[in-house]
């Protein structure tokens, strides 16, 4: 096979189809077809250099891709209603990749009052409690925030848990000595609201930690999804590149103090076959960001 002329076909279908996104997200419809029968001519090329054998084995790995099912937008509150019963069941290849980032980031936090905002069914307010920090957690699922009681409630574990918005937390100014946010800010299309709120809630010297989808994975059309037999269900997401992050910290007065970018390796192999890590390898999946406020703030 030649390698080189791979690489320049997957190089060009993969640029045409970024275009293709974001003629989409401008509602640039018209202009699609241009691209999308670039798309189809060099995947042709590309199938060209495939044998018979290889053809046949590709097409039997195309047929169980999950992508094949039907796909079902939902909006966040249905989403999550409808993810809550098995949320903590299902294989999330991110989650292995996100989370020794952000428990490095986050350090000590034993005697902290904490934060975790967006909490789910919980994921890092039990880690937290049970490292011996105090902590609060909303959600605006209010399924999510049942199983999260009951489990909370199943392994003795004290953690505040409250329904609320990311824009408009129910807490005075000062209140945590660290907020983290994770995987939550890519469902909201103005992050700025959210971020703020987060740095009204820290005390001066606190810190706040985001982890978020990395932009690169939205871009090339990963989602929040659910998988269920009939169907897949896709919930909303919003691309927000790295620089508005950034600016939006910047914003609220906060100084960043850490930026690392996780990708795919050997850390996933508790959920992603050997093939799948070697298709994936290197690609940034994860953002995470710290930041604290200003001083004076």
């Amino acid at each position: 096979m030649d390698t080189n002329l791979v690489e320049r076909l997957t190089d060009g279908i993969f640029s045409k189809a970024l275009q293709v996104r974001r003629m989409l997200r401008r509602g640039a419809t018209d202009l699609v077809p241009v691209p999308l029968s670039e798309i189809v001519a060099l995947s042709r090329r590309a199938q060209e250099l495939l044998t018979p054998e290889q053809s046949a084995s590709g097409a039997e790995a195309v047929a169980k891709q999950r992508w094949q099912r039907p796909t079902v937008e939902m909006g966040l509150a249905e989403g999550y209603a409808k993810w809550a019963t098995d949320y903590d069941q299902e294989v999330n290849p991110l989650l292995p990749l996100e989370e020794p980032v952000v428990l490095e980031v986050l350090g000590d936090v034993a005697g902290l009052d904490i934060l975790d905002a967006a909490c789910g069914t919980g994921r890092y307010a039990f880690l937290l409690a049970q490292r011996g920090a105090r902590v609060s957690g909303i959600d605006a699922s209010e399924d999510m925030l049942a199983l999260a009681r009951r489990r909370a409630d199943e392994r003795g574990i004290s953690v505040d848990l409250r329904l609320s918005d990311l824009a408009e937390l129910p807490f005075p100014d000062g209140s945590f000595d660290l907020a983290i946010c994770a995987l939550a800010l890519c469902h909201l299309p103005d992050i700025r609201p959210a971020v703020a709120e987060l740095a009204r809630v820290l005390r001066p010297g606190g810190r706040l930690v985001l982890s978020d989808f990395h932009p690169f994975c939205l871009l090339v059309g990963w989602r929040t999804a659910i998988h269920r037999p009939e169907a897949t269900y896709w919930i909303q997401n919003h691309l927000h590149l790295t620089e508005e992050y950034v600016g939006v910290l910047l914003d609220a007065g906060l100084t960043l103090t850490d930026l690392r970018e996780s990708v795919v390796d050997e850390r996933a192999a508790s959920v992603l076959s050997d093939e799948d890590i070697e298709r994936y390898r290197g690609l940034p999946v994860a953002l995470v960001i710290a930041a604290t406020p200003k001083e004076g703030k």
